[in-house]
């Protein structure tokens, strides 16, 4: 087995997520009270992401601050509220994304490989478009609910940095995978350990430190 494995978040998705889903509030039928509380909690964690070196903060830390904080917009909330809302945000979400990403997607399918989408966003947001762009494999972030509730007393962690890798192991670790014959697109430095790990590596609109890498290894590279 052969594997493809694609980032979501500036790779695939040429927006980032959280952002793109607060602009959808409206679907989720939350008051603006609540929706303006969240917005002013996530403007200071939002620019030091956008700063890179602007915090002591790495950015794997501020994004998963920011994704607690976001996620108090779905207190209360029932299962099937957060399926259909993550469901609404995939279809236009359908229609935004990286056009020359979605080309390597076809392409490795047409070629054999086995195609994993793998990200730190949510994983009902992440299959609706896995299942639309017929990926193989669809590996994200998963919410935790009681009683048919979101339970926002359950920690949430998002699949980043190295618990991709772990999340890697963890499906395929008993699978006979090729790794030197695999590939992996990503566009976060975070991600390095992933990229390292297969044969062929591409970096997707890569952000400073990564481009510096892939750079230096000559790597492909895609903007």
């Amino acid at each position: 087995m052969k594997l493809a494995i694609f980032d979501f978040d500036g790779t695939l998705f040429l927006k980032d997520t959280l952002p793109f889903l607060l602009s959808r509030w409206k679907y989720l039928k939350c008051s603006r009270f609540t929706l303006y509380k969240t917005v002013l909690s996530l403007l200071p964690l939002f620019v030091k992401y956008k700063l890179e070196n602007a915090s002591k903060l790495s950015r794997e830390e501020i994004k998963l601050q920011a994704v607690r904080k976001f996620n108090r917009l779905f207190y209360g909330r029932s299962e099937q509220e957060l399926r259909e809302y993550f469901e609404t945000c995939a279809m236009e979400i359908a229609g935004l994304l990286n056009e020359n990403v979605v080309a390597e997607v076809e392409k490795a399918k047409a070629d054999g490989f086995h195609t994993v989408l793998l990200s730190g966003a949510y994983h009902y947001l992440l299959k609706n478009v896995g299942d639309y762009l017929g990926f193989d494999t669809v590996i994200g972030s998963e919410m935790h609910f009681k009683d048919g509730l979101y339970d926002h007393m359950s920690e949430f962690q998002p699949i980043i940095g190295d618990i991709k890798m772990s999340k890697i192991q963890e499906v395929f670790g008993n699978k006979d995978v090729d790794w030197q014959a695999s590939r992996a697109y990503a566009d976060s430095y975070s991600d390095l350990g992933l990229l390292l790990k297969v044969g062929n590596p591409v970096a997707v609109r890569p952000d400073s430190m990564l481009k510096e890498v892939a750079e230096e290894k000559k790597w492909r590279i895609i903007t």
